[in-house]
């Protein structure tokens, strides 16, 4: 039986993703993304396990726009399955209207102005226009007097999917009342999806990577009924807003495609 390892071997070079990353075992990744969690410092290499099955995600459901928390290898693999939905979207004859200026198009916002540089430098020049890097500021607070943070600037979009695995807690400036997240144990804790929220549309789709406190902090917080799974092997927490549509501009990728 083929392991998980070979399978993802075999996805990554089916759809040319080590093309674009560098995934051989032993390769030198100090000039790669640093793990944000633990800050500078500790090389962390691309793995292939998360970026697969964000990868898939994306394809399988045909995303049209995406919001990143935090850039990195990932920002690389969405833009590709971004690019790879338009083009299957192209075969679609003729291709639907949708209310939607930003289709195909990724919005990625970090707290670090290195990151962003060197993401920018790596991103291959057939994906960069569709890959829009923002820079914003992170600042403690509270949502409904509970510790949280919130990036001060974020774009203006409204996304179909949304990917949170930024920002490092180191990058949150401030305290309340004595409290940081320069605590080293204090786990990283976003409130932008509550402010969000209102303006979700039904279906979006929401994957935390890692960060399951923050994904526990969400879930007993957001107003909207989503139907939530945690992958406890794969470290991750999806929500799918589960409401009925708004109507007939209410669409999703997946609506014009067979499973």
């Amino acid at each position: 039986m083929v392991n998980e390892q070979e399978q993802y071997k075999k996805y990554i070079e089916q759809e040319g993703l080590d093309k674009l990353i560098n995934f051989k075992e032993g390769a030198d990744y100090k000039e790669g993304i640093f793990d944000m969690v633990r800050g500078g410092g500790a090389p962390m290499p691309p793995q292939a396990d998360d970026l697969t099955r964000l990868h898939q995600l994306i394809r399988r459901r045909k995303f049209f726009t995406v919001l990143e928390f935090g850039v990195g290898y990932s920002t690389v693999i969405i833009a590709d399955a971004l690019q790879k939905n338009e083009r299957d979207w192209q075969t679609l004859n003729p291709p639907p209207e949708v209310r939607n200026r930003f289709m195909f198009q990724l919005f990625s916002v970090d707290a670090s102005k290195e990151w962003l540089a060197h993401v920018q430098t790596q991103l291959p020049e057939a994906l960069k226009d569709r890959v829009h890097l923002q820079f914003s500021e992170v600042e403690i607070g509270t949502f409904n007097g509970q510790l949280c943070h919130y990036y001060k600037t974020l774009p203006d979009i409204v996304p179909d999917f949304i990917y949170l695995d930024g920002p490092s807690p180191k990058d949150v400036q401030g305290t309340i009342r004595g409290m940081s997240f320069q605590c080293d144990e204090r786990t990283v804790m976003s409130g932008d999806l509550l402010t969000m929220e209102p303006t979700f549309l039904p279906g979006t789709y929401i994957l935390v990577d890692g960060r399951t406190n923050n994904a526990r902090f969400l879930q007993r917080n957001f107003k909207r009924t989503y139907e939530v799974e945690w992958d406890r092997k794969g470290d991750v927490t999806t929500f799918e807003l589960k409401e009925e549509r708004l109507g007939k501009y209410n669409l999703l990728g997946s609506d014009f495609f067979s499973s």
